[in-house]
């Protein structure tokens, strides 16, 4: 079953690039679009860290560049393989794509979230490599080989974290008419992860960690590759990820049993 799952999604993205190189000018434009997103979303951060400077939060120009950095890595991952899909959720839980997922060879919740990828997106990860090289370089004492492997980790747990928390949103589509208007919010509640640590306040720093984890994809690893402690933020991520993985679990067999074919 393995097997035939990572054959299947191999081909997932062979079609996706032959769609890409097709439609050259449309992925040029995707592509550029994403490149100003990130331009834009400097901005912000920028003018935080310029308003806010100060010594004791640790956040300064370079810390909200490699904040911004590391979530358009984070970001662009999710754009590229998850996001495509959950946009589409909804559409096929009403007009019965859905039921040719469940008949397929394969588990049809891996057919859901990860058939369509957008390899376009991926080019945010150039942009996001960039930022943080380059705000790395206007660090006085450079990262030591455990802090950048403790931040490449809980990198990987909050990108698995704030997927669950996406997908059992997306799963709103089961139980309601239309949840499309989910997917704003979720984008919205996502920007939170692009600014530093020192912008949040003690419940809010808990809200965007545990129940909607968007400083677990960019925060909390910078604050990690500058040296800040590496225990609580893995252990809290491991335990967001568990969490989610449960409850995405039970999510996900209630789903179905709400689901009644639209096809038929």
């Amino acid at each position: 079953m393995i097997g035939r799952t990572l054959a299947w999604w191999l081909a997932c993205w062979r079609q996706a690039i032959s769609r890409d190189l097709q439609f050259r000018t449309q992925t040029i434009l995707i592509a550029l679009g994403a490149v100003v997103d990130v331009a834009i979303s400097l901005v912000p951060a920028l003018v935080l860290a310029q308003t806010a400077r100060t010594a004791e939060s640790g956040w300064d120009e370079s810390t909200a560049v490699l904040v911004v950095g590391l979530f358009t890595l984070t970001t662009a991952l999710l754009d590229t393989v998850v996001g495509p899909n959950l946009l589409r959720l909804d559409a096929a839980v009403r007009t019965g794509e859905l039921d040719l997922l469940l008949i397929r060879p394969i588990p049809a919740f891996f057919a859901l979230t990860l058939r369509w990828i957008r390899p376009a997106e991926a080019t945010r990860l150039l942009v996001g490599a960039a930022l943080v090289l380059g705000a790395l370089s206007m660090i006085d004492e450079p990262p030591s080989l455990g802090a950048i492997l403790g931040c490449l980790l809980l990198m990987v747990l909050g990108t698995g974290a704030w997927t669950l928390f996406w997908i059992n949103a997306s799963f709103l589509s089961f139980w309601w008419a239309s949840a499309e208007p989910v997917q704003e919010i979720i984008g919205a509640l996502r920007e939170a992860g692009q600014y530093p640590r020192a912008a949040f306040r003690r419940l809010p720093l808990l809200g965007f960690t545990t129940l909607v984890p968007a400083l677990l994809l960019a925060t909390l690893p910078a604050q990690v590759l500058l040296g800040g402690d590496l225990d609580m933020p893995l252990l809290g991520g491991a335990l967001v990820v568990s969490a989610g993985s449960l409850v995405t679990a039970v999510h996900w067999r209630l789903a179905l049993r709400r689901y009644d074919s639209a096809s038929s």
